[in-house]
């Protein structure tokens, strides 16, 4: 009788430390699957843990840029939806990939008639300030820091900081190259090949970097190198795109509107009434007079496309805006364009201020910014690359095959896909392209361009502007006088070819003050005035 009322004391125990676990937990939203356990006991014991509560289902709808509608768009976003049940249970996503043609018009759409979407793509054709403002997206603080804190350590702050709008952040930019261009003087290989004993690369890099400022000597400079290809018959269809150099020692703020990057006074110019660009006219006229540019540059169908691909009767020697990579000439010549040994015209980079040209943010409509939340850390960081991989590229053996670990070779296109496509996304506009696969082409160095894009990116300096944003709605009337000026004179000013540069550049700039150029300096130096006042009492 003794030994039994020892066991039923025993079991007694035992069901009431049971009770009191249970009613010892509760639950919170998880970072993982929208639970989360809390246990009030903490000498619960081995192997009586409460079941996980089930995630309640959420749909989210994803507006993306994308290429255009493809066959077998839907067949992968099946599968993407069954794959992210093992990331996010209970969650499925809708798609609407929308092309660059139609973007900005269809986002209005959607942001007047209130739409109920989660995750949006924001980039370069619709103004972000204003989106912000006038309370488009979400604050996103307070979700990543509850739902998506591996943003914070795989995003570098100085490039989150390019999405805050007062202090606020609204996106997250999706991770590429993030740094500024670099001009470049580019000689096609053929050219390079044939004169490269008196191209001195690294001398002329030199050069470039050790002058602030695009002045006459750097002009001079490389006409030296024109009358040499030239002179020995190889110039052919001439020069192109040497006004990316007037650039060279300004950072932007609202184009054409750029500060001195050197300078100390913080003051906006207008670059097409700098110093600069006067120069860059009459050197540009006078080439043209002297046969370095073609005499038909503003009649001739596509010039700007030429000069990447081999077309007959020869190619340009170029002056772009491009940072090149390690990479470069072997990619060129795998995917069939005009490979350009390329010389940059400046040895620094620094992260522009503005936000970035892909960014990724949740609408003010979302009825599940948390969901959303996690499914944009997954896009942006490693524990969802996979994932990522399969919405940039599709089905492994069906729309793409793996080379190695790190590299693919895409079915139905060799760089970007298209809409005639099987399938494939933009990798910049679905979230961190260091996380993806990259695009393999033979004879390709080992270097990876993610690598070398990565490595630039740590090294570059913030912009002095970093934490400004500018409100561009005191002169928006303004700026639309002004940018209609500068369509009406910039073709035939960078072409070189006008008959009278000088009269045609004083009338442009006559045309620039009359519509408001002053009104926008002097509005753009006042918020800059206050911006720095501010953070000096802070």
């Amino acid at each position: 009788m003794l030994k039994r009322m020892r066991v039923l004391v025993v079991i007694c125990l035992m069901f009431s430390i049971i009770l009191t676990g249970c009613k010892g937990s509760s639950n919170t939203p998880d970072n993982n699957n929208g639970t989360k356990e809390t246990n009030a006991e903490q000498n619960e014991p081995t192997g009586t843990k409460e079941p996980e509560k089930e995630a309640e289902p959420v749909t989210l709808k994803w507006v993306f840029l994308s290429p255009g509608e493809q066959k077998d768009a839907q067949e992968v976003w099946n599968k993407f939806n069954e794959e992210l049940q093992k990331y996010l249970p209970g969650t499925t996503v809708k798609f609407e990939g929308i092309t660059s043609a139609d973007y900005a018009e269809k986002w209005k759409l959607i942001s007047a008639s209130q739409e109920n979407v989660d995750i949006v793509w924001h980039g370069w054709m619709v103004p972000y300030v204003t989106e912000v403002r006038k309370g488009s997206y979400m604050e996103l603080d307070k979700l990543i820091e509850e739902y998506a804190p591996d943003l914070l350590k795989e995003i570098p702050e100085n490039i989150l900081d390019k999405s805050r709008v007062d202090g606020k952040l609204y996106s997250i930019p999706n991770m590429q190259q993030m740094v500024s261009y670099v001009s470049t003087l580019q000689f096609p290989i053929k050219i390079y090949e044939k004169y490269k004993d008196q191209i001195n690369v690294e001398q002329l890099a030199e050069l470039f970097g050790s002058h602030q400022k695009m002045d006459q000597e750097l002009w001079d400079e490389l006409e030296k190198y024109i009358v040499m290809i030239k002179d020995g018959g190889d110039l052919q269809k001439g020069v192109f795109g040497f006004a990316d150099h007037v650039e060279k020692g300004y950072e932007w703020i609202l184009n054409p509107y750029k500060i001195d990057i050197y300078s100390d006074d913080y003051t906006p110019v207008n670059l097409y009434r700098t110093p600069e660009y006067e120069t860059f006219v009459k050197e540009y006229s006078d080439w043209y007079q002297k046969g370095y540019i073609r005499k038909d540059i503003l009649t001739a169908d596509n010039v700007s496309q030429e000069i990447y691909e081999v077309r007959g009767g020869g190619n340009y020697l170029v002056g772009q805006g491009y940072y090149p990579t390690e990479s470069e000439i072997a990619t060129s010549e795998a995917a069939g364009s005009t490979a350009y040994v390329k010389i940059p015209f400046d040895n620094s980079h620094y992260i522009p201020y503005a936000a970035a040209a892909t960014n990724m943010a949740i609408s003010s409509n979302s009825k599940n910014p948390e969901r959303a939340m996690q499914l944009i850390e997954l896009m942006n960081t490693e524990k969802g690359k996979d994932l990522y991989n399969l919405m940039v590229y599709g089905i492994e053996g069906k729309h793409y095959n793996k080379i190695n670990d790190k590299e693919i070779q895409p079915i139905g296109y060799t760089s970007q896909p298209t809409a005639d496509s099987p399938y494939g996304q933009y990798n910049w506009a679905i979230g961190n392209i260091f996380n993806g696969y990259e695009i393999y082409m033979e004879n390709k160095p080992l270097t990876l361009q993610s690598d070398f894009i990565s490595q630039v990116n740590a090294d570059a300096a913030p912009s002095k502007l970093k934490g400004f944003t500018l409100d561009t709605d005191p002169i928006k009337t303004e700026l639309a006088q002004v940018n209609a000026v500068i369509g009406e004179y910039k073709t035939t000013l960078n072409s070189g070819a006008a008959p009278d540069a000088d009269a045609l550049y004083k009338d442009f700039v006559n045309k620039l003050i009359k519509a408001g150029d002053d009104v926008v300096t002097k509005e753009i130096q006042r918020q800059i005035d206050e911006w720095r006042a501010s953070k000096e009492n802070q």
